[in-house]
């Protein structure tokens, strides 16, 4: 599949992106992150931002309406900005989203914002298999950093449908080399790679290319699920 992608145009992205605006952890703001990326040679980013308890501490008195308000202002401010200055750059939705009970952290695509706006009030209050159970065919549940020493650990296989197999932030030992062996030993399991951007020197290590154009969230799942993509 790589050697035939090779000889096509192809369209790179990053599927694992934070932002100070709702990841304090996060030391760029979106305008700097997206400007840093486009540089980058980058044709899109999925922003991920956390969605754990921080962001419920983070938002403490807000409605519900209201914090997924803030949880979408840095993606729909890019995108308006990028619109009124004829760019062409996609942004996706995205999240890391953190179960109360779980230490581990989980991707997931094919988002909407109805969907945050009228379920997601109860997603961190689940654990991994019952939002498996409910989102399977809706979502793509991807576990994040699953060997990242001292913080995560690879979840239960039957309720992900992949794992990150590259994830490069340069300030964990994120354990790639194993969970790459998870992935040949059981592949049905979609790998993904991300820079897991938070700061500048974290800007574009990694990510994925397809021979295709991915510019909205349903595409982003059928190019994932059809294996239709090289990791960077």
């Amino acid at each position: 599949m790589e050697s035939e992608l090779k000889k096509e145009k192809m369209w790179k992205y990053d599927l694992h992106v934070h932002t100070r605006e709702v990841s304090p952890c996060g030391r760029m703001s979106v305008e700097e992150v997206v400007n840093a990326y486009m540089e980058s040679g980058y044709d899109g980013i999925w922003i991920t931002n956390h969605f754990h308890r921080e962001f419920l501490e983070l938002t403490e008195g807000m409605d519900w309406n209201k914090k997924i308000d803030f949880y979408l202002k840095p993606i729909r401010d890019a995108v308006k900005n990028l619109k009124d200055a004829g760019k062409n750059f996609h942004i996706g939705l995205g999240m890391e989203l953190r179960f109360l009970t779980d230490p581990n952290d989980y991707l997931i695509y094919g988002l909407s914002e109805k969907l945050l706006y009228n379920e997601a009030d109860r997603w961190l209050y689940m654990d991994l298999q019952s939002f498996y159970e409910k989102y399977k065919d809706r979502l793509l549940i991807i576990q994040a950093h699953p060997n990242r020493a001292d913080s995560s650990y690879p979840a239960d296989i039957d309720y992900l449908h992949g794992m990150e197999a590259v994830n490069t932030s340069p300030r964990h030992d994120s354990g790639n080399e194993k969970t790459q062996k998870i992935l040949i030993m059981h592949p049905w399991m979609i790998p993904t790679a991300g820079s897991d951007s938070h700061r500048p020197e974290d800007i574009g290590r990694t990510g994925i290319m397809a021979g295709e154009s991915i510019d909205t969230e349903e595409r982003l799942v059928a190019v994932l699920k059809s294996r239709e993509y090289a990791l960077i």
